[in-house]
């Protein structure tokens, strides 16, 4: 229970920090777009405890990855909310770690990124206008309640007015779209928007705005990831295919020679002129 409230009251000290103005945000954006898969309360106390951190995993998980954390590494507290009583779990990051196991992280550049925009069945042919796109998607998609939640979050703000409404989605659609643009490589769009409304806003908030921003960036990096891991599925499948091909050529060759040896047919060889 100590560790709990330890660890809740780092998070309440840090995020006023994170959202005093735009460098602070940005730096916060660009921090998360490498650590997309947690959520804004993880993010900000990883931000709070190893700002350099670089790729993170718990004790465990960097045993499976082939990698053990040296002795004496200080853990990074997490909360761990995937159970019925969350609890405080301690992650390390690649730093404090020794192995041969390295985890292979996706990379958008020109050379590959026509195939992963077709892939994602991009209507863009950018990835600036993919990140505009694939962000807009995510909040308004039919089966996501993110609209409704900054409704819901805007009531404790005291605004029913639909216009205050649409700028504060847009403010946060312009803060996923900063931290999904920086993971793959595009330029940002400019996120000061949305910090005049954090600065007056209740904490609960402030907590919800900034948590949407992250998680409706962090999904549409995820498909990004998922678009990868099924590229690298299907190279191997085709090396298996090729692989597999050789052994059979191989096994031809070996019963031909063996099918005219039972035949008495005598192997060709180099004879000497007469």
């Amino acid at each position: 229970m100590k560790g709990i409230i330890y660890t809740k009251d780092i998070y309440r000290e840090i995020v006023p920090k994170i959202i005093q103005d735009e460098a602070s945000w940005s730096s916060f954006l660009n921090f998360s777009a490498v650590h997309y898969q947690m959520g804004f309360e993880n993010a900000s106390l990883l931000y709070a405890q190893r700002p350099d951190a670089k790729m993170v995993e718990t004790y465990s998980g960097w045993r499976e990855k082939g990698r053990y954390v040296r002795r004496g590494s200080k853990g990074i507290a997490i909360i761990d909310s995937a159970h019925y009583r969350p609890y405080v779990d301690h992650v390390f990051d690649i730093s404090d770690t020794n192995g041969r196991g390295m985890t292979e992280i996706w990379k958008l550049d020109k050379e590959n990124e026509k195939e992963i925009l077709s892939l994602l069945h991009a209507k863009s042919g950018n990835v600036q206008g993919y990140v505009r796109e694939a962000v807009e998607s995510e909040i308004y998609g039919r089966d996501k309640n993110y609209i409704e939640n900054i409704s819901d979050l805007c009531r404790c703000h005291d605004s029913q007015n639909p216009e205050h409404i649409y700028d504060i989605t847009n403010a946060v659609i312009q803060s996923a779209q900063y931290m999904a643009a920086v993971r793959i490589r595009a330029e940002p769009p400019p996120v000061s928007s949305l910090l005049p409304v954090l600065a007056t806003a209740p904490r609960l908030m402030v907590y919800g705005l900034c948590s949407t921003a992250l998680s409706v960036a962090g999904q549409v990096l995820k498909g990004v990831e998922k678009v990868f891991e099924m590229k690298k599925e299907k190279q191997r499948a085709e090396m298996g295919i090729e692989a597999g091909k050789e052994q059979d050529v191989g096994k031809r060759h070996g019963s031909t020679e063996k099918g005219c040896a039972g035949q008495g047919i005598p192997a060709l060889r180099h004879q000497p002129h007469q």
